[in-house]
Protein backbone atom coordinates (compact mmCIF):
# COMPACT_ATOMS: atom_id res chain seq x y z
CA UNK A 1 0.00 0.00 0.00
CA UNK A 2 1.52 3.50 -0.83
CA UNK A 3 2.69 5.72 1.55
CA UNK A 4 1.37 8.69 0.05
CA UNK A 5 -0.81 10.59 1.68
CA UNK A 6 -4.43 9.59 2.40
CA UNK A 7 -6.93 11.38 -0.02
CA UNK A 8 -10.80 11.49 0.73
CA UNK A 9 -13.68 11.02 -1.95
CA UNK A 10 -16.91 10.86 -2.44
CA UNK A 11 -18.39 8.56 -4.71
CA UNK A 12 -21.64 8.73 -6.13
CA UNK A 13 -24.00 6.82 -8.04
CA UNK A 14 -27.28 7.43 -9.81
CA UNK A 15 -29.87 4.44 -9.24
CA UNK A 16 -30.99 4.52 -13.16
CA UNK A 17 -27.57 3.34 -13.90
CA UNK A 18 -26.42 0.85 -11.14
CA UNK A 19 -28.29 0.42 -7.68
CA UNK A 20 -25.94 0.64 -5.11
CA UNK A 21 -28.39 0.08 -2.19
CA UNK A 22 -29.07 -3.63 -3.22
CA UNK A 23 -25.45 -4.27 -4.03
CA UNK A 24 -24.33 -3.21 -0.70
CA UNK A 25 -27.52 -5.18 0.85
CA UNK A 26 -26.46 -8.64 -1.33
CA UNK A 27 -22.47 -7.78 -0.17
CA UNK A 28 -21.51 -7.40 -4.13
CA UNK A 29 -18.92 -3.94 -4.00
CA UNK A 30 -15.90 -5.15 -4.93
CA UNK A 31 -15.01 -1.77 -7.28
CA UNK A 32 -16.32 1.44 -8.25
CA UNK A 33 -15.82 3.17 -11.71
CA UNK A 34 -13.22 6.07 -12.41
CA UNK A 35 -15.02 9.18 -14.39
CA UNK A 36 -12.78 12.16 -12.36
CA UNK A 37 -9.31 12.56 -10.84
CA UNK A 38 -8.13 9.56 -12.44
CA UNK A 39 -4.47 10.52 -11.71
CA UNK A 40 -5.19 11.34 -7.76
CA UNK A 41 -7.31 8.50 -6.77
CA UNK A 42 -4.98 5.45 -5.67
CA UNK A 43 -4.96 2.77 -3.53
CA UNK A 44 -5.37 3.38 0.48
CA UNK A 45 -7.42 6.13 -0.06
CA UNK A 46 -11.26 6.95 2.10
CA UNK A 47 -13.98 6.40 -0.04
CA UNK A 48 -18.04 7.92 0.58
CA UNK A 49 -20.20 6.00 -0.71
CA UNK A 50 -23.18 7.63 -1.65
CA UNK A 51 -26.50 7.37 -3.96
CA UNK A 52 -28.15 10.14 -5.54
CA UNK A 53 -32.01 10.82 -6.79
CA UNK A 54 -35.04 10.15 -5.08
CA UNK A 55 -33.49 8.22 -1.29
CA UNK A 56 -30.41 10.36 -1.43
CA UNK A 57 -27.50 9.37 1.12
CA UNK A 58 -24.57 7.55 2.37
CA UNK A 59 -24.65 4.12 2.49
CA UNK A 60 -21.11 2.97 3.03
CA UNK A 61 -17.83 4.02 3.86
CA UNK A 62 -14.87 1.75 1.86
CA UNK A 63 -11.03 1.73 1.33
CA UNK A 64 -9.58 1.87 -2.30
CA UNK A 65 -7.39 -1.15 -2.72
CA UNK A 66 -5.94 -0.55 -5.94
CA UNK A 67 -4.79 2.07 -8.07
CA UNK A 68 -7.30 2.96 -11.07
CA UNK A 69 -6.94 0.31 -14.14
CA UNK A 70 -8.76 -0.97 -17.39
CA UNK A 71 -10.87 -3.55 -16.27
CA UNK A 72 -14.53 -5.40 -16.59
CA UNK A 73 -17.08 -5.20 -14.00
CA UNK A 74 -17.17 -8.61 -12.14
CA UNK A 75 -20.14 -10.80 -12.38
CA UNK A 76 -21.45 -9.63 -8.99
CA UNK A 77 -21.60 -6.59 -9.32
CA UNK A 78 -22.93 -6.54 -13.04
CA UNK A 79 -26.21 -8.10 -12.13
CA UNK A 80 -27.55 -4.27 -10.38
CA UNK A 81 -26.85 -2.45 -13.29
CA UNK A 82 -29.60 -1.32 -15.43
CA UNK A 83 -27.73 -1.98 -18.43
CA UNK A 84 -24.36 -3.96 -18.99
CA UNK A 85 -21.62 -2.08 -17.75
CA UNK A 86 -18.80 -1.93 -20.34
CA UNK A 87 -15.03 -2.59 -19.54
CA UNK A 88 -13.61 0.85 -18.29
CA UNK A 89 -11.79 2.34 -15.75
CA UNK A 90 -12.31 0.88 -11.92
CA UNK A 91 -10.11 0.62 -8.58
CA UNK A 92 -11.06 -2.26 -6.49
CA UNK A 93 -12.03 -1.66 -2.53
CA UNK A 94 -13.66 -3.03 0.51
CA UNK A 95 -16.03 -1.71 2.59
CA UNK A 96 -15.83 -0.95 6.05
CA UNK A 97 -18.82 0.48 6.98
CA UNK A 98 -22.13 -1.16 5.19
CA UNK A 99 -25.10 1.08 5.39
CA UNK A 100 -27.52 -0.35 2.86
CA UNK A 101 -30.09 -0.54 5.63
CA UNK A 102 -29.34 2.61 7.44
CA UNK A 103 -28.54 5.00 5.27
CA UNK A 104 -27.07 8.41 6.94
CA UNK A 105 -29.19 11.03 4.31
CA UNK A 106 -28.80 15.29 3.71
CA UNK A 107 -31.31 15.11 6.55
CA UNK A 108 -29.35 14.59 9.31
CA UNK A 109 -26.13 15.00 8.19
CA UNK A 110 -23.78 16.68 10.92
CA UNK A 111 -24.81 20.48 10.77
CA UNK A 112 -21.14 21.34 10.76
CA UNK A 113 -19.25 23.94 8.71
CA UNK A 114 -16.94 20.33 7.58
CA UNK A 115 -19.61 20.07 5.43
CA UNK A 116 -19.31 23.26 3.07
CA UNK A 117 -18.74 21.97 0.62
CA UNK A 118 -20.50 19.24 -0.10
CA UNK A 119 -20.75 18.32 -3.20
CA UNK A 120 -23.49 15.07 -3.14
CA UNK A 121 -26.47 16.06 -5.06
CA UNK A 122 -24.27 17.31 -8.24
CA UNK A 123 -23.99 14.89 -11.32
CA UNK A 124 -21.02 12.99 -11.37
CA UNK A 125 -19.57 9.79 -10.10
CA UNK A 126 -16.21 11.17 -8.34
CA UNK A 127 -15.82 14.44 -6.06
CA UNK A 128 -13.24 15.33 -3.65
CA UNK A 129 -14.34 15.06 0.03
CA UNK A 130 -12.40 15.47 3.07
CA UNK A 131 -11.04 13.84 6.09
CA UNK A 132 -13.25 16.30 8.66
CA UNK A 133 -16.19 14.53 6.51
CA UNK A 134 -15.34 11.04 6.59
CA UNK A 135 -14.80 11.01 9.95
CA UNK A 136 -17.70 13.40 11.23
CA UNK A 137 -20.12 10.54 9.05
CA UNK A 138 -17.78 7.75 11.37
CA UNK A 139 -19.05 9.26 14.12
CA UNK A 140 -22.36 9.45 13.39
CA UNK A 141 -22.78 6.27 12.61
CA UNK A 142 -21.55 5.08 16.14
CA UNK A 143 -24.04 7.22 18.01
CA UNK A 144 -26.71 5.70 14.99
CA UNK A 145 -25.21 2.50 16.11
CA UNK A 146 -25.47 3.06 20.02
CA UNK A 147 -28.88 4.23 20.15
CA UNK A 148 -30.30 0.98 18.32
CA UNK A 149 -33.64 2.18 16.99
CA UNK A 150 -35.24 -0.07 14.17
CA UNK A 151 -32.79 0.50 10.99
CA UNK A 152 -34.28 3.02 8.92
CA UNK A 153 -34.58 1.39 4.46
CA UNK A 154 -34.63 4.99 2.94
CA UNK A 155 -35.16 8.20 5.48
CA UNK A 156 -34.72 8.84 9.12
CA UNK A 157 -37.25 7.49 11.50
CA UNK A 158 -39.11 11.10 12.59
CA UNK A 159 -41.37 9.44 14.86
CA UNK A 160 -40.01 9.14 18.07
CA UNK A 161 -40.51 5.98 20.37
CA UNK A 162 -43.25 6.77 22.44
CA UNK A 163 -43.41 4.27 24.89
CA UNK A 164 -45.20 4.84 28.13
CA UNK A 165 -43.80 2.51 30.32
CA UNK A 166 -39.80 0.91 29.19
CA UNK A 167 -36.91 -0.49 30.90
CA UNK A 168 -33.79 -1.15 29.21
CA UNK A 169 -31.99 -3.96 29.83
CA UNK A 170 -28.71 -5.42 29.86
CA UNK A 171 -25.71 -6.79 30.90
CA UNK A 172 -23.53 -3.84 33.02
CA UNK A 173 -21.73 -0.65 30.98
CA UNK A 174 -24.08 -1.48 27.57
CA UNK A 175 -24.90 2.18 28.55
CA UNK A 176 -28.34 1.99 29.55
CA UNK A 177 -28.48 5.00 32.09
CA UNK A 178 -26.79 7.17 29.64
CA UNK A 179 -29.08 6.05 26.82
CA UNK A 180 -32.06 7.09 29.80
CA UNK A 181 -30.83 11.17 28.78
CA UNK A 182 -31.70 10.47 24.58
CA UNK A 183 -34.96 8.56 25.40
CA UNK A 184 -36.28 11.21 27.89
CA UNK A 185 -35.47 13.99 25.81
CA UNK A 186 -37.02 11.53 22.28
CA UNK A 187 -40.07 11.93 24.82
CA UNK A 188 -40.52 15.55 26.11
CA UNK A 189 -39.34 17.35 22.40
CA UNK A 190 -41.05 15.03 20.33
CA UNK A 191 -38.24 13.87 18.21
CA UNK A 192 -36.50 10.76 16.98
CA UNK A 193 -33.71 8.95 18.40
CA UNK A 194 -31.68 9.24 15.33
CA UNK A 195 -32.21 13.04 15.27
CA UNK A 196 -30.84 13.59 18.91
CA UNK A 197 -27.79 10.82 18.37
CA UNK A 198 -26.17 13.24 15.94
CA UNK A 199 -26.07 16.22 18.65
CA UNK A 200 -23.08 16.80 20.96
CA UNK A 201 -23.11 14.86 24.12
CA UNK A 202 -22.53 17.96 25.80
CA UNK A 203 -25.45 19.71 24.45
CA UNK A 204 -28.30 16.98 25.11
CA UNK A 205 -26.67 16.67 28.91
CA UNK A 206 -27.50 20.24 28.97
CA UNK A 207 -30.92 19.86 27.92
CA UNK A 208 -31.47 17.20 29.99
CA UNK A 209 -30.64 19.24 33.03
CA UNK A 210 -32.57 21.90 32.64
CA UNK A 211 -36.14 19.67 32.11
CA UNK A 212 -34.77 18.55 35.45
CA UNK A 213 -35.01 21.77 36.71
CA UNK A 214 -38.27 22.30 35.34
CA UNK A 215 -39.31 19.23 36.88
CA UNK A 216 -40.00 17.52 33.89
CA UNK A 217 -37.49 15.16 34.20
CA UNK A 218 -37.04 13.14 37.47
CA UNK A 219 -34.23 10.45 38.34
CA UNK A 220 -34.77 8.09 41.35
CA UNK A 221 -32.46 4.52 41.75
CA UNK A 222 -34.01 2.11 43.47
CA UNK A 223 -32.33 0.12 46.43
CA UNK A 224 -33.02 -2.79 48.46
CA UNK A 225 -34.38 -0.64 51.40
CA UNK A 226 -36.42 2.47 48.97
CA UNK A 227 -40.41 2.05 50.13
CA UNK A 228 -43.69 3.01 49.18
CA UNK A 229 -43.12 6.02 51.25
CA UNK A 230 -40.03 7.42 49.88
CA UNK A 231 -42.01 6.90 46.20
CA UNK A 232 -45.53 8.08 46.79
CA UNK A 233 -46.29 9.22 50.15
CA UNK A 234 -45.53 8.85 54.06
CA UNK A 235 -45.65 10.11 57.18
CA UNK A 236 -42.14 11.95 57.63
CA UNK A 237 -41.21 13.57 61.31
CA UNK A 238 -39.88 16.93 60.81
CA UNK A 239 -38.69 19.71 63.52
CA UNK A 240 -39.91 23.05 64.21
CA UNK A 241 -39.16 24.70 67.28
CA UNK A 242 -37.35 21.89 69.28
CA UNK A 243 -40.63 19.63 68.89
CA UNK A 244 -41.16 16.71 66.55
CA UNK A 245 -44.37 16.72 64.59
CA UNK A 246 -45.06 13.82 61.90
CA UNK A 247 -46.84 14.80 58.79
CA UNK A 248 -47.55 13.20 55.37
CA UNK A 249 -44.90 14.14 52.83
CA UNK A 250 -45.19 13.59 49.05
CA UNK A 251 -42.74 10.89 47.47
CA UNK A 252 -41.16 11.47 44.52
CA UNK A 253 -43.51 9.98 42.36
CA UNK A 254 -46.58 11.76 43.09
CA UNK A 255 -44.91 14.75 42.78
CA UNK A 256 -44.24 14.13 39.18
CA UNK A 257 -47.36 12.91 38.64
CA UNK A 258 -49.15 16.01 40.10
CA UNK A 259 -47.14 18.13 38.16
CA UNK A 260 -48.07 16.39 34.71
CA UNK A 261 -51.44 16.01 35.86
CA UNK A 262 -51.61 19.98 36.53
CA UNK A 263 -49.99 20.66 32.88
CA UNK A 264 -51.99 18.32 31.09
CA UNK A 265 -55.93 19.69 32.35
CA UNK A 266 -53.61 23.46 31.30
CA UNK A 267 -53.28 21.71 28.62
CA UNK A 268 -56.73 20.60 27.99
CA UNK A 269 -58.09 24.21 29.06
CA UNK A 270 -56.43 25.80 26.13
CA UNK A 271 -57.16 23.65 23.65
CA UNK A 272 -61.05 24.17 24.15
CA UNK A 273 -61.67 20.32 24.92
CA UNK A 274 -63.80 19.26 27.74
CA UNK A 275 -62.09 16.47 30.43
CA UNK A 276 -63.94 13.68 29.62
CA UNK A 277 -62.98 9.74 28.93
CA UNK A 278 -61.97 9.10 26.41
CA UNK A 279 -59.72 11.84 25.24
CA UNK A 280 -59.17 12.50 21.58
CA UNK A 281 -55.67 10.78 20.54
CA UNK A 282 -54.69 14.10 19.25
CA UNK A 283 -54.84 16.05 22.42
CA UNK A 284 -52.65 13.03 24.18
CA UNK A 285 -49.91 13.75 21.42
CA UNK A 286 -49.61 17.11 21.76
CA UNK A 287 -50.15 17.54 25.86
CA UNK A 288 -46.46 18.29 27.68
CA UNK A 289 -44.64 15.05 28.47
CA UNK A 290 -43.57 14.26 31.77
CA UNK A 291 -40.47 11.53 32.25
CA UNK A 292 -39.76 9.10 35.47
CA UNK A 293 -36.53 7.71 34.97
CA UNK A 294 -36.03 4.91 37.79
CA UNK A 295 -32.33 3.44 37.86
CA UNK A 296 -31.80 -0.04 38.89
CA UNK A 297 -35.34 -0.43 38.81
CA UNK A 298 -35.05 -4.33 39.59
CA UNK A 299 -33.36 -3.49 42.65
CA UNK A 300 -36.35 -2.49 44.67
CA UNK A 301 -38.60 -4.80 46.17
CA UNK A 302 -41.52 -3.48 43.19
CA UNK A 303 -44.60 -4.64 45.03
CA UNK A 304 -43.98 -2.59 47.85
CA UNK A 305 -42.57 0.30 46.20
CA UNK A 306 -45.93 1.05 43.68
CA UNK A 307 -48.32 -0.89 45.89
CA UNK A 308 -51.58 -0.62 44.64
CA UNK A 309 -50.65 1.95 41.77
CA UNK A 310 -49.15 -0.63 39.82
CA UNK A 311 -52.13 -1.73 38.05
CA UNK A 312 -52.94 2.49 37.53
CA UNK A 313 -49.45 2.27 35.45
CA UNK A 314 -51.17 0.79 32.42
CA UNK A 315 -51.89 2.98 29.12
CA UNK A 316 -55.85 2.03 29.64
CA UNK A 317 -56.01 3.14 33.23
CA UNK A 318 -54.58 6.30 33.09
CA UNK A 319 -56.51 9.51 34.08
CA UNK A 320 -58.81 10.59 30.64
CA UNK A 321 -58.36 6.92 29.25
CA UNK A 322 -61.31 4.32 28.75
CA UNK A 323 -60.61 2.23 30.95
CA UNK A 324 -59.32 5.20 33.96
CA UNK A 325 -58.88 4.18 37.70
CA UNK A 326 -57.92 6.33 40.85
CA UNK A 327 -57.05 4.99 43.89
CA UNK A 328 -57.14 5.79 47.21
CA UNK A 329 -53.80 6.76 49.01
CA UNK A 330 -53.42 5.06 52.32
CA UNK A 331 -52.03 7.87 54.06
CA UNK A 332 -53.53 11.04 52.84
CA UNK A 333 -57.01 8.85 52.43
CA UNK A 334 -57.32 11.27 48.68
CA UNK A 335 -57.97 9.77 44.84
CA UNK A 336 -54.56 9.28 43.09
CA UNK A 337 -54.38 8.34 39.13
CA UNK A 338 -51.90 8.57 37.33
CA UNK A 339 -51.81 11.28 34.00
CA UNK A 340 -51.62 10.05 30.81
CA UNK A 341 -48.72 12.22 29.67
CA UNK A 342 -45.59 10.55 32.48
CA UNK A 343 -43.91 8.09 30.56
CA UNK A 344 -41.65 6.17 33.25
CA UNK A 345 -37.94 4.70 31.80
CA UNK A 346 -36.55 2.05 33.97
CA UNK A 347 -32.75 0.62 33.77
CA UNK A 348 -32.39 -3.42 34.64
CA UNK A 349 -28.85 -4.60 35.29
CA UNK A 350 -29.46 -8.72 33.63
CA UNK A 351 -26.22 -9.53 35.20
CA UNK A 352 -28.43 -9.41 38.74
CA UNK A 353 -29.25 -12.51 40.69
CA UNK A 354 -32.57 -11.18 41.23
CA UNK A 355 -33.67 -10.08 37.30
CA UNK A 356 -35.40 -13.77 37.53
CA UNK A 357 -37.62 -12.55 40.36
CA UNK A 358 -38.56 -9.40 38.54
CA UNK A 359 -42.59 -8.84 39.79
CA UNK A 360 -44.38 -10.43 37.09
CA UNK A 361 -47.40 -7.73 37.35
CA UNK A 362 -44.12 -5.07 36.41
CA UNK A 363 -43.44 -7.14 32.97
CA UNK A 364 -46.75 -6.99 32.03
CA UNK A 365 -47.13 -3.08 31.94
CA UNK A 366 -43.13 -1.90 30.50
CA UNK A 367 -42.07 -2.86 27.66
CA UNK A 368 -38.32 -4.32 27.19
CA UNK A 369 -35.92 -3.25 25.10
CA UNK A 370 -32.52 -5.18 24.89
CA UNK A 371 -28.67 -3.31 25.35
CA UNK A 372 -26.37 -5.82 24.01
CA UNK A 373 -22.87 -5.42 24.41
CA UNK A 374 -21.65 -3.65 20.94
CA UNK A 375 -18.15 -4.38 20.24
CA UNK A 376 -18.05 -2.31 17.05
CA UNK A 377 -17.91 0.71 19.15
CA UNK A 378 -14.56 0.06 19.98
CA UNK A 379 -13.16 0.97 16.24
CA UNK A 380 -11.07 3.66 18.02
CA UNK A 381 -7.53 4.37 17.46
CA UNK A 382 -5.83 2.94 20.48
CA UNK A 383 -1.81 2.42 21.52
CA UNK A 384 -2.24 -0.96 22.98
CA UNK A 385 -1.43 -2.49 20.10
CA UNK A 386 -4.32 -4.29 21.21
CA UNK A 387 -7.54 -4.99 19.16
CA UNK A 388 -10.44 -3.88 21.56
CA UNK A 389 -13.58 -5.50 19.51
CA UNK A 390 -12.15 -9.16 18.76
CA UNK A 391 -10.94 -8.96 22.56
CA UNK A 392 -14.49 -8.13 23.63
CA UNK A 393 -16.34 -10.29 21.42
CA UNK A 394 -14.18 -13.69 22.68
CA UNK A 395 -14.76 -12.30 26.30
CA UNK A 396 -18.59 -12.34 25.49
CA UNK A 397 -18.21 -15.63 24.04
CA UNK A 398 -17.13 -17.40 26.29
CA UNK A 399 -19.20 -15.77 29.25
CA UNK A 400 -22.05 -16.54 27.34
CA UNK A 401 -20.99 -20.32 26.95
CA UNK A 402 -20.10 -20.58 30.83
CA UNK A 403 -23.26 -18.40 32.24
CA UNK A 404 -25.23 -17.25 29.44
CA UNK A 405 -25.11 -13.94 27.49
CA UNK A 406 -27.63 -12.15 30.39
CA UNK A 407 -23.89 -11.83 31.89
CA UNK A 408 -21.81 -10.65 29.18
CA UNK A 409 -19.70 -7.75 29.63
CA UNK A 410 -20.51 -4.25 27.81
CA UNK A 411 -18.74 -2.04 25.78
CA UNK A 412 -19.02 1.41 28.07
CA UNK A 413 -16.19 -0.51 30.15
CA UNK A 414 -13.95 -0.29 27.16
CA UNK A 415 -14.88 3.39 25.71
CA UNK A 416 -11.75 5.39 27.31
CA UNK A 417 -9.50 2.68 26.43
CA UNK A 418 -6.24 4.28 24.78
CA UNK A 419 -2.73 2.82 26.14
CA UNK A 420 -2.14 -0.51 27.39
CA UNK A 421 -1.75 0.82 31.16
CA UNK A 422 -5.57 2.19 30.63
CA UNK A 423 -6.02 -1.53 29.54
CA UNK A 424 -4.77 -3.50 32.28
CA UNK A 425 -6.28 -1.17 34.90
CA UNK A 426 -9.38 -1.95 33.25
CA UNK A 427 -9.02 -5.41 33.63
CA UNK A 428 -7.44 -5.04 37.29
CA UNK A 429 -10.14 -2.84 38.56
CA UNK A 430 -13.16 -3.66 37.02
CA UNK A 431 -12.75 -7.22 34.48
CA UNK A 432 -11.15 -9.47 36.41
CA UNK A 433 -13.37 -8.46 40.24
CA UNK A 434 -16.24 -8.68 38.06
CA UNK A 435 -15.90 -12.14 36.74
CA UNK A 436 -14.92 -13.24 39.89
CA UNK A 437 -17.75 -12.17 41.68
CA UNK A 438 -19.52 -13.82 38.73
CA UNK A 439 -17.71 -17.38 38.93
CA UNK A 440 -18.31 -16.74 43.03
CA UNK A 441 -14.22 -16.92 42.55
CA UNK A 442 -13.83 -20.15 40.74
CA UNK A 443 -10.46 -18.93 39.13
CA UNK A 444 -9.78 -21.79 36.67
CA UNK A 445 -13.36 -20.71 35.37
CA UNK A 446 -12.53 -17.36 35.28
CA UNK A 447 -9.20 -18.53 33.06
CA UNK A 448 -11.31 -19.92 30.81
CA UNK A 449 -12.38 -16.46 30.14
CA UNK A 450 -9.48 -14.76 29.65
CA UNK A 451 -6.64 -17.38 29.48
CA UNK A 452 -3.82 -18.54 32.28
CA UNK A 453 -1.30 -16.25 30.94
CA UNK A 454 -2.51 -13.59 33.62
CA UNK A 455 -2.16 -16.77 36.34
CA UNK A 456 0.98 -17.83 38.18
CA UNK A 457 1.67 -20.90 40.22
CA UNK A 458 1.98 -20.59 43.70
CA UNK A 459 3.14 -22.62 46.66
CA UNK A 460 0.11 -24.22 48.52
CA UNK A 461 -0.71 -23.20 51.91
CA UNK A 462 1.50 -24.82 54.79
CA UNK A 463 -0.76 -27.35 56.34
CA UNK A 464 1.63 -28.09 58.87
CA UNK A 465 0.41 -25.51 60.37
CA UNK A 466 -2.96 -27.56 61.53
CA UNK A 467 -3.34 -29.40 63.99
CA UNK A 468 -2.90 -33.18 63.59
CA UNK A 469 -5.83 -35.46 63.24
CA UNK A 470 -5.32 -38.80 64.41
CA UNK A 471 -8.77 -40.79 63.47
CA UNK A 472 -9.48 -43.10 60.57
CA UNK A 473 -12.84 -40.48 60.24
CA UNK A 474 -10.93 -37.78 58.62
CA UNK A 475 -9.08 -38.23 55.80
CA UNK A 476 -6.01 -36.85 55.60
CA UNK A 477 -5.45 -33.59 54.27
CA UNK A 478 -4.02 -33.08 50.32
CA UNK A 479 -1.63 -30.56 49.24
CA UNK A 480 -1.80 -29.57 45.14
CA UNK A 481 -1.19 -26.74 43.29
CA UNK A 482 -2.07 -23.43 43.49
CA UNK A 483 -2.75 -20.73 41.13
CA UNK A 484 -2.85 -16.69 41.60
CA UNK A 485 -2.93 -13.48 39.51
CA UNK A 486 0.13 -12.03 38.62
CA UNK A 487 0.84 -8.96 39.44
CA UNK A 488 -0.72 -6.52 37.04
CA UNK A 489 3.18 -4.76 36.64
CA UNK A 490 4.12 -8.33 35.10
CA UNK A 491 1.02 -8.21 32.19
CA UNK A 492 2.08 -7.75 28.87
CA UNK A 493 0.21 -6.47 25.76
CA UNK A 494 0.52 -10.33 24.24
CA UNK A 495 -1.19 -11.63 27.18
CA UNK A 496 -4.03 -9.46 26.25
CA UNK A 497 -3.62 -10.64 22.45
CA UNK A 498 -3.18 -14.10 23.57
CA UNK A 499 -7.24 -13.64 24.17
CA UNK A 500 -8.16 -13.40 21.11
CA UNK A 501 -5.28 -14.81 18.90
CA UNK A 502 -4.41 -18.14 20.37
CA UNK A 503 -0.37 -19.09 19.74
CA UNK A 504 0.27 -15.31 19.46
CA UNK A 505 4.23 -14.58 19.40
CA UNK A 506 5.36 -11.11 19.41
Amino acid sequence: MSNEKINYWLFQTNPKVFRLREALAAEAIQTFSIKAHKKKIKEGDKIILWQAGKHTGCYGLATVQSNPTIQEVVQQEATYFQKTPKEGLRVKLVVDYNLWNKPITKEILPNEPDFEPFYAGIPGTNFKATQSQFKALIHVIERLEAVEEPAAIYLPIRKPLAYLNLILQGPPGTGKTYQTVNHALSIIEDRSLKELAIESRIALRKRFEQYQEEGKIQFITFHQSYSYEDFVEGIKPSALDGNITYGIEDGIFKRICQAAQTAFESHIETTEVAAHSPMPEEILKKAPKFVMIIDEINRGNIASIFGELITLLEADKRIGMPEAMQSILPYSKKPFGIPPNLHIIGTMNTSGRNTTTIDAALRRRFEFKQMPPQPALLQHPTEAGVDLVKLLTILNQRITLLLGEDNCIGHAYFMSVRTLDDLSNLFDNNIIPLLSAQFFNDWQKVAMVIGSQFFEQSPPPDYSLLATIDSPVFEPTTTKAYHQLKPKEDWREEDFILIYEGGYKK
